[in-house]
Parts: structure tokens; sequence; C-alpha cells
């Protein structure tokens, strides 16, 4: 390994992995991290201390994003970035997010050790809330430094409680009254880099263990709301049913199908929740309410997806005698990686001798919001049986190792353009 490379210590980041890994709320049962929480906050400050350690330059804006500064020579150039998140979903795993911002961190404490100074700062960040799980809204920190949050999203948007992001920001003291003047619509950014753990198994069947995002698919979600006529389970014939659920479970499958027969490269079709009223085992259900989540990495194609999937519904409703609603929460764009950083990912990996492939990003990250920022790339490496957001996800150190010693010489090289 060349200089740089050869300066990543595997230790350190198990020890950062292995620390943060105490602020959990469900211990034994998978870390539960949410955006905007008491194990979140001491998870903040653990990440700030070890920044501080680093001798990086910490600040914060109003809603939570963390950015550490390793300075350049040239003060007036637009930084580099890169880093992940560190919230989790609930009982989910210790390394979706993670193992990006301490890759991060370890870059640049690997340039320092090299005695590596760029032209350009290198800002290791932070991101908040990249998990939808709590407030309905994925990326909310890299949303809001791209410009596709508002203030009055913020208050939108809300938990399961019924408090707002607006209000949770404000009780942990983050003023998101200042957001107008937190987030100019284009920060000055040369380039951002993200490493992440896979979410598949594509990397550890092929035995390969860095992977070169060349798309990010982004998330169309709708709710679909079916309403038919409820009644008795014993005493309504098989012919005079209007069966919400049973229309509802129609529609599903067509969403299935529609996904896989597409000509599409790379799209997927996903029912998550669904909810029967009245709910009983012996009451036809007179209404039923189902997510819809499309994503590919071609908004042409999720587009015409969903045009099919409305027309489809729509026939199967009046045939079954019910109506249906199909209603959009957020339609995101998805993010082809720019070449030049991807290509500059090759050569890297190539110069150290770690084994590369190219591979399309099934799961949204926030790189896919900053592609509105800058040129934005990333670095995948392997995930144990490809499982995540699970407790039992799991990562080679070795693997991490050779991760962050291509994004390490990657960053170097673009903090030098």
């Amino acid at each position: 390994m060349r200089m740089i490379g050869e300066q990543i210590k595997k230790n350190e980041l198990r020890a950062w992995l292995d620390g943060i890994a105490a602020f959990n709320g469900t211990p034994g049962e998978g870390m539960t991290r949410e955006v905007y929480t008491g194990e979140f906050q001491a998870a903040r400050a653990y990440v700030i201390g070890e920044m501080e350690k680093l001798g990086l330059h910490v600040r914060e804006d109003c809603l939570g994003n963390i950015f550490g500064l390793y300075p350049g020579t040239d003060a007036d150039a637009a930084p580099v970035w890169t880093g992940s998140h560190i919230d989790t979903v609930p009982k989910g795993g210790k390394y979706d997010g993670l193992a990006g911002v301490f890759a991060g961190l370890e870059a640049v404490a690997a340039m320092g050790r090299a005695g590596v100074r760029p032209k350009r700062s290198i800002s290791v960040n932070v991101y908040a809330g990249e998990e939808m799980s709590r407030f309905g809204v994925c990326c909310i920190g890299s949303r809001g430094l791209s410009g596709r949050l508002s203030l009055a999203d913020l208050k939108a948007h809300t938990d399961p409680s019924g408090l707002s992001l607006y209000d949770a920001l404000k009780s942990f003291g983050y003023g998101p009254d200042h957001f107008d003047q937190d987030f100019p619509r284009r920060a000055p950014v040369h380039a951002s880099l993200e490493l992440h753990i896979e979410q598949n198994d594509k990397l550890e069947k092929a035995g390969v263990p860095v992977g070169i995002v060349t798309g990010i698919c982004a998330p169309t979600n709708l709710i679909c709301t079916v309403e038919g006529v409820q009644s008795h389970a014993g005493g309504t014939s098989m012919a005079d049913r209007r069966d919400a659920y049973m229309a509802a479970a129609e529609m599903a499958l067509l969403l299935e199908h529609l996904a896989q027969t597409s000509t599409s490269d790379y799209i997927t079709g996903t029912v998550g929740e669904l909810t029967l009223t009245p709910g009983a085992a012996n009451v036809i259900p007179g209404k039923a309410v189902f997510t819809v989540d499309i994503r590919s990495v071609s908004a042409e194609d999720k587009d015409e997806l969903v045009e099919n999937l409305r027309a489809g519904m729509r026939a199967i409703a009046e045939r079954r005698g019910v109506e249906v609603t199909l209603t959009p929460l957020n339609n995101d764009a998805p993010l082809r990686c720019d070449e030049h950083l991807s290509g500059v990912m090759r050569d890297q990996a190539d110069a150290l001798a770690i084994p590369h492939m190219d591979l399309i990003s099934g799961p949204y990250h926030d790189s896919l919001m900053l592609g509105d920022l800058a040129p934005a790339a990333m670095i995948f490496i392997p995930c144990e049986k490809g499982i995540s957001h699970d407790r039992a996800e799991n990562i080679d150190d070795d693997d991490l190792v050779k991760g962050t010693a291509v994004l390490a010489e990657t960053l170097a090289k673009i903090a030098d353009e």
C-alpha cells in the first residue's frame, strides 16, 4: 500500500465502532438510536469528542449535522466532504452509516500521520436523521443541506407520538427557527464521497472487498387506500363481497408483477405496511390502507411503473366494486454517481491492489441528496450475508480497512484538484 493507505489502523476503526455502540436504546436486541433522542445526543457528543481529539475544527447546524474540518492549505478553496450517519432504525445494526463516519475520520487521521495536507480542506460530516423510521422522512440533515427540506416541512412531519420534527429540534436546543439562515441553496462543496456497507450480498458472493457505486436508486413512496363494504364473514357470500383487503392484495401482487417484468436496469416494488379496518377475524374488511415503495436508478422507469400501477389499480377496483385512492408522499430523483470521482476511486483501488467491482445501490443514502450540491460518489464494502437493518448486521474489519484505504487515497487526490 502507498503512504496514506498503509496508515489505516484497523484497531482504531474497531474501537470507534464499539465505543459508539454503547449509546443504544435496546441493549441485547440490536441497535436503537433514532434521531433526536437521548441515545442520538450521546452518540453525537461521542463523535464530536473523537473529532476534537484528532484536531478537527468542529461545527454544527440547526438540524444537528456535524462538520469536522481537516484544514487544507487553501482556505478559500471549496472543501471535499465525506461521512455518513449515526442514527439507526429500531433494533438495527452497528455498521449502517457508522462505517462511513469512522472511515472518514480514519482517512483524515491517516493523512495526519502521513504528513499529508491537501490543497482543499476535507470535512468529515455526520448527517442527521438518514433513517426515516421516526419522522417518516429520510435524510433530514442532507435534505436540509441540499435544499430539499423547508421550515414548513419541519413543522409538518411528526413521529408516532405526534411530536413534530420542529419541536423535537427545539427540545434539544438546535434552533430550527434559524433554518433559513443555516441553509443557502448551494453550499460551496467541491465533491462528496461516502463509504457505506452494501446492504446486499453481491460483493460477498463475488469475494470482492470494494464496490464502486455507479448509481443510487431513489424512492417513490405512496399510500394506497381501498374502501369496500364491511360485512359479516359468515353471512356474506363470496359473490356478494366488496372486500377491501382482497382488492388490496391483488393490487400488491400487481405491483410485484410490474416490477418483475420491467425492463429497467434496476427497479423494486414493495408493500411494507398494511392496516385493515376494523381488523377483526370474523369481519370482512371495509377499508385497507397500505404503503407502496418503488425504487429505481431511472426516474423515467419509476414514473412509468407508477402510471401502470394506477391504471391497473383502477381496473381492479372497478371489477371488485371498491374505491381506490393512490396518494403520493414523495418522489425523489435517483442519482448517477459522478464518473470522474468513480474513476479516481477505481484508479486508487488498482494502485492499492484492492479488487473492486461496479454496483448500483438499491437503498438510498445521504449521497443521493448531496448530489444536488456537488459531484457525488460512493464506496461499498461487503456486509455478511447481505443482512442490514437487523442486529445480525456484520462486516469483516479487513474489508473496512481496504475500503477506508481507497477512500483516504481518493480524498487526498480529489482534495488536491
